[in-house]
């Protein structure tokens, strides 16, 4: 009734690293010259921006942001694992998930809006310029993450709360509307692989 569960990953991961693609394309070329409108043709034009970026570099925060799409899927994997190194404490993965359902049959998991956010230290020194974090994410997630959780890194309370290696057991992680982002982090305390929701529950199965 549908793909291989590799080969959904695949295409749903392959829309993030699409889009960033996208937004750092130069324009095409083309050897034929467009037509001239006129300034009634040009009044009767209106255009929104398929994607922004931004660059500060006092804060060191670069950031693409991609409007007006929707991500959807219900896909299963038997087992997604991320992160295994020594950190500090134990030897493991930040997260090790089994039985994983993004959606459902009935209910597809759905991203509304995507954005790929990079920051450096010191941005503007090129010999000492580092990557402190990459997140991809979204800011309007719906939809339910049901899994074995036998070690989850992250927060469902934008911070509040944050967990790293923690056995939740079987588990769904479910949010309405909130955001979302998937980071890989520097920093020697809060470092590594994190899934992090601004406002979630979790329900024990």
């Amino acid at each position: 009734m549908y793909k291989s569960a590799s080969k959904k990953i695949g295409i749903f991961l392959s829309g993030f690293i699409l889009m960033a693609w996208m937004a750092f394309m130069p324009a095409p070329l083309y050897s034929a010259e467009p037509p001239e409108l006129t300034d009634s043709e040009l009044s009767d034009v209106h255009a929104a921006g398929f994607s922004t970026f931004t660059r500060d570099d006092v804060s060191g925060i670069i950031r693409a942001d991609f409007h007006g799409m929707d991500l959807r899927t219900w896909t299963e994997v038997s087992s997604m694992k991320m992160g295994y190194y020594n950190n500090g404490t134990t030897t493991g993965w930040d997260n090790d998930w089994t039985n994983v359902s993004l959606g459902s049959s009935g209910t597809d998991f759905v991203a509304k809006g995507l954005y790929v956010e990079m920051k450096f230290t010191n941005p503007t020194d090129n010999a000492t310029r580092q990557l402190e974090y990459l997140r991809i994410g979204t800011n309007d997630l719906t939809g339910t993450v049901s899994a074995n959780f036998n070690s989850f890194s992250g927060t469902v309370d934008n911070g509040v709360t944050t967990m790293s290696r923690a056995n939740l057991g079987a588990a769904s992680i479910s949010t309405t509307n909130g955001g979302f982002y998937l980071s890989l982090e520097r920093n020697a305390t809060t470092g590594g692989y994190k899934f992090n929701w601004s406002s979630a529950t979790i329900t024990p199965q």
